[in-house]
């Protein structure tokens, strides 16, 4: 048995071996002889997009699942490569606009991961509002982008020239935009079980990506076929405005939604009429009602509620109501952390 499995050992080494010289030595071989013949950008680039290669042959060959945000940090490769054969600047817009999305994604990837962290004693309610500074700060990094990709268009919209090499930025725009409208549903679908800044944050955003590719590959469709006649030369810049559009819509739809929660505005109408709603169905249990606070911190909800009890009530038995009317506002809405306060017929 331990001479089979020193056998086995080393078939094993040998083709690990085998692996190591054809992925890191003859391919760089070959690699170099062909930048010989092409420009040294053009294969940086490729080399970016080679993790998506690789990520759909090991779901082929290996049945290893690739997520739809894989496939579209790959895609962004390609499009470098689109830039690189073309002077749209469409497809520099996109270009700017992917490289941002992907550092959006990513800080919404470490945000829910910190805000996920129990409570320690310098924030007792969380970091919840993390969220809300991420998701004004992608609306912000959305505006410079637009910012740019505007400056861009006027530029091209002054000296117009025909587009060229649009063909393969074509392709790459409808298969981006049918990732990013599938992931928009995906997040829209989590938003509604839990309400979060974050998740709508980036519902909008992927939203806004489909429909800025769809209009931008449409644009560059129609402005191909009709390359010959000067007016199409200023289908370009124009569909790059219009993609200018969308993204300030986003952004703008993002700051609005985050802004009230920085400012501790209180929560939806909806949840508020919920909130009233149980404090009418226990309405016999106390008094009157004094005050209702409300504020939004991430996914998390907070209310604060002051009732005024009968006086000749006994303590326990008003703290036995006080637990039966939390509970049921706790279970009647997710994701909220109610305090009753029990206060007096003079308390304001």
């Amino acid at each position: 048995l331990v001479l089979a499995g020193g056998e086995q050992l080393r078939a094993d080494h040998a083709v690990l071996a085998l692996q190591g010289a054809l992925m890191f030595g003859l391919s760089y071989v070959f690699v170099y002889h062909a930048e010989r013949h092409l420009p040294s950008g053009l294969v940086a680039v490729g080399y970016s997009a080679s993790p998506l290669v690789a990520g759909l042959g090991a779901q082929a060959l290996f049945g290893q699942r690739v997520s739809l945000r894989f496939v579209g940090g790959g895609i962004l490769g390609l499009m470098g490569v689109a830039l690189m054969q073309s002077n749209s600047v469409t497809i520099l817009g996109d270009l700017l606009k992917e490289s941002t999305d992907t550092l959006s994604v990513l800080a919404a990837f470490l945000t829910v991961r910190a805000v996920r962290k129990s409570p320690d004693y310098r924030f007792a309610y969380g970091i919840g509002k993390l969220e809300n500074i991420v998701s004004v700060s992608i609306g912000v990094i959305m505006v410079l982008c637009a910012l740019a990709v505007t400056v861009k268009a006027i530029d091209q919209l002054e000296d117009p020239e025909p587009a060229h090499g649009t063909h393969f930025g074509i392709v790459v725009f409808g298969v981006y935009a049918f990732i990013s409208f599938f992931i928009s549903l995906r997040a829209r679908a989590v938003l509604r079980r839990q309400p979060s800044a974050i998740m709508e944050s980036q519902a909008r955003l992927w939203f806004s990506k489909g429909a800025f590719d769809a209009a931008m590959g449409t644009g560059l469709l129609v402005a191909l076929i009709f390359s010959e006649h000067e007016w199409s030369w200023y289908i370009d810049p124009i569909a790059s405005l219009v993609g200018v559009l969308f993204m300030i819509h986003a952004a703008w739809g993002m700051a609005s939604s985050s802004v009230g929660d920085l400012l501790d505005a209180t929560v939806e109408e909806e949840t508020q009429l919920k909130i009233m709603g149980e404090l009418v169905r226990h309405i016999d249990d106390y008094e009157r009602i004094h005050k209702v606070r409300t504020r939004r911190s991430g996914p998390n909800m907070y209310a604060e509620i002051y009732l005024e009890f009968d006086p000749e009530l006994r303590m326990g038995e008003a703290q036995r109501r006080i637990d039966a009317i939390g509970a049921d506002l706790r279970a009647r809405i997710s994701g909220l952390d109610v305090a009753i306060c029990p206060v007096g017929p003079s308390a304001e």
